[in-house]
């Protein structure tokens, strides 16, 4: 069995039941697509093999370390609907051209969580859902809201509602990381924005959340205030995502 990448961010989860867990709460269907974000020895690939059987599904598992790439190709190499992709899933997901609905799954490396959560909001089309485990402090901060919001629960879900699924204890890993996991499930909204609104988007709340102990006066103008509503001796954390894009959009009409 290869070691783990520290580099890479590699810690594999050995808990089979907890893969079960987190791939029922991906609510699989038929004819529905999957991208698999680094399978690693390929736990949860195998469960998602067994779990779509012979429907038109196809297993998307992006790895970006090669010495798992040919151990996952030689593993499913007899099935036609599981691709193993040996690439980095930052470049992966902007080039990933669905031609039907899909879903996501993935034991997130800690370090790269928010850049890979980020290139999911900017997909060209949004997956119908996600489950990932990620760092549980992370895993906290996106499902909270107002009047604890933080940057990435208002970004995550303006377009995701999101399920907070439990913790997971370090020890659950191999090697064993210094903090424990959390497994959120992402659903999608249906929401529909430009590339431009949603970059534009993402710097306002940036702007917002720039100085989140201080009163909003302090990031936006009077009028900006004025225009939007909005008490300028509140703070961001007041605020959940429904606020924030309603303020955005006041603030922003000329973008759809």
């Amino acid at each position: 069995m290869f070691g783990a990448k520290k580099e890479l961010g590699q810690n594999f989860l050995t808990d089979r039941s907890i893969v079960n867990t987190m791939v029922d709460a991906m609510e699989l269907s038929q004819g529905e697509d999957i991208i698999e974000i680094g399978p690693g020895h390929g736990i949860f690939t195998e469960v998602l093999t067994d779990r779509l059987g012979d429907t038109d599904s196809k297993i998307f598992a992006v790895e970006l370390d090669e010495r798992f790439c040919g151990k996952l190709e030689s593993m499913f190499l007899e099935d036609e609907n599981t691709r193993i992709i040996c690439a980095n899933i930052l470049d992966y997901l902007p080039t990933f051209k669905p031609e039907k609905k899909f879903k996501i799954l993935g034991s997130l490396p800690y370090y790269i969580t928010s850049p890979i959560l980020h290139k999911i909001i900017k997909m060209e089309t949004l997956p119908e859902i996600c489950v990932l485990l990620v760092q549980k402090e992370v895993a906290e901060k996106i499902k909270d809201k107002a009047p604890d919001s933080t940057y990435m629960s208002s970004f995550i879900q303006t377009f995701f509602d999101v399920n907070y699924l439990g913790k997971i204890e370090a020890k659950k890993f191999n090697p064993v990381p210094e903090v424990d996991g959390g497994i959120i499930k992402l659903i999608r909204k249906s929401t529909n924005f430009s590339p431009k609104f949603i970059e534009k988007y993402e710097g306002f709340l940036h702007k917002a959340y720039s100085h989140p102990r201080k009163m909003l006066n302090k990031a936006f103008t009077k009028e900006e205030l004025e225009t939007g509503g909005i008490k300028p001796n509140l703070r961001a954390q007041n605020f959940d995502s429904t606020k924030w894009l309603e303020f955005f959009k006041v603030l922003n009409s000329q973008i759809t």
